[in-house]
């Protein structure tokens, strides 16, 4: 789920449950009247249940399950020498309830169509959120999350995309298709040539640089170093392109494999770009190649990369052929956004539901409320929180809905040359609280 996510990483999936009423409408026995930091609004939250936090259908969500993630949660103040604000006491114990509960119905649901999510696509995304961060566990402790409750948010995302494909809601039509290339193909005109390119990008020296002490200057390497790292860059990146080479070699998961970067999730596809796009060197090499041709390393600033070129085309209007499938997976992209809120409002309208979390939450907090909130209900974590159309990040959609972004290449990797690095996925995409705020 907005790439298929730079970043990815992306996505969770704790909208607000539209589900069956909860035990008692009533307040919890024991509810704690605490006043907020700025002393106008209260929160009564009451204690968390030592029994199962919720039941779907005859099956119980154990405590122990809610408590290993909330009490990560709450560590993350307690190490900064706070209490945790009853406000953000309380988003934690609704979300994280919420995720907990959509997580079963899903199991049961994928169960009951005899589907089940890519087993494959859940190693590819565990690489993928692992790729770039030197130190995991300390990742972990940042998001108050543990190797097990990222993985099932993973795995719910992959059920639901296993339950819409086997509704046949993914599918795209050639009609479909042919409609939205003649909405946007004016904007495709250009003095300049274009061409449609994947790569696998060899970083030179340690990724990430080690960050210097404050008040200290970057560490700089030694020439000697710096010409270890080239060599060892260069030698990888001499046997990637052995690899590429090969009879019947695919390219693309070689990328996935092995280049680093936003597009090593998509294969190496940077899109299709004007010789301007790119630095120098990487287009010259770019724009020389034919179609289904594949470069030597070529050096930049950010590494030796590996061009294959997949499309070339003369100045004027791009064909239909140039992007019909950026246009099909961006039109796939819009239907699993959508299929995935509808879905969601089915299931939890569906299924009996009970969540004992939710007594103790109090009533809706009326006053005192971080800007924005209240004001309807939250999308999945990592989309666009209008909730109108595709995810920002869906392949082919970086720009949020300009037709001109359709294939734009993704910022990080070495493509285009001035744009600052890519955005990091967010340290929780859940619309839980951090501390700080």
């Amino acid at each position: 789920m907005r790439s298929l996510f730079p970043a990815i990483i992306g996505m969770s999936l704790l909208a607000p449950l539209a589900c069956t009423e909860p035990p008692s409408p009533e307040k919890a026995k024991g509810l704690e009247k605490i006043e907020n930091g700025d002393g106008q609004s209260k929160i009564e939250l009451g204690p968390i249940p030592d029994g199962p936090i919720a039941k779907v259908g005859d099956v119980e969500i154990p405590n122990a399950k809610f408590r290993e993630i909330y009490d990560l949660k709450v560590k993350k103040y307690a190490d900064r020498g706070r209490d945790i604000p009853p406000s953000a006491d309380r988003r934690y114990r609704k979300s994280i309830a919420e995720r907990l509960i959509y997580h079963e119905v899903l199991a049961q649901e994928v169960a009951k169509l005899g589907v089940e999510y890519d087993a494959a696509a859940l190693a590819d995304r565990q690489a993928q959120q692992k790729r770039g961060i030197r130190d995991w566990d300390k990742h972990l402790e940042r998001r108050g999350e543990t190797e097990e409750s990222l993985d099932a948010m993973t795995i719910a995302e992959l059920r639901e995309l296993a339950i819409l494909e086997k509704l046949g809601k993914l599918e795209v039509s050639d009609a479909e298709v042919a409609e939205d290339y003649d909405k946007i193909k004016g904007n495709w005109k250009s003095d300049e040539p274009r061409v449609r390119a994947s790569h696998i990008l060899v970083p030179i020296g340690p990724q990430p640089q080690p960050r210097a002490k404050p008040g200290e200057p970057p560490a700089e390497p030694t020439e000697e170093e710096r010409a270890k790292w080239d060599e060892e860059a260069l030698a990888e990146a001499n046997k990637i392109y052995e690899e590429v080479s090969a009879p019947d070699a695919d390219f693309s998961k070689i990328a996935a494999d092995h280049s680093v970067g936003p597009s090593a999730s998509k294969g190496g596809d940077i899109g299709i770009f004007t010789p301007d796009r790119m630095t120098e060197e990487f287009s010259e090499v770019a724009f020389s190649l034919e179609p289904g041709q594949i470069s030597k390393p070529v050096k930049t600033k950010f590494g030796y990369h590996i061009i294959k070129v997949l499309g070339k085309w003369p100045p004027g209007e791009l064909p239909m052929d140039a992007l019909e499938d950026q246009i099909r997976e961006r039109l796939r992209q819009r239907k699993l956004h959508q299929g995935r809120r509808e879905l969601k409002d089915r299931l939890l309208a569906e299924y009996t539901i009970v969540d004992n979390i939710a007594p103790t939450l109090g009533p809706e907090p009326t006053q005192g409320r971080r800007r924005g909130a209240g004001k309807g209900p939250r999308k999945l974590g990592g989309r666009n929180r209008a909730g109108k159309g595709p995810p920002r990040n869906a392949p082919g959609h970086e720009g949020g809905g300009d037709p001109h972004k359709l294939a734009m290449p993704p910022q990080g990797d070495g493509a285009p040359p001035n744009d600052p690095p890519a955005r990091k996925a967010p340290e929780a995409a859940d619309g839980e609280p951090q501390p700080g705020e």
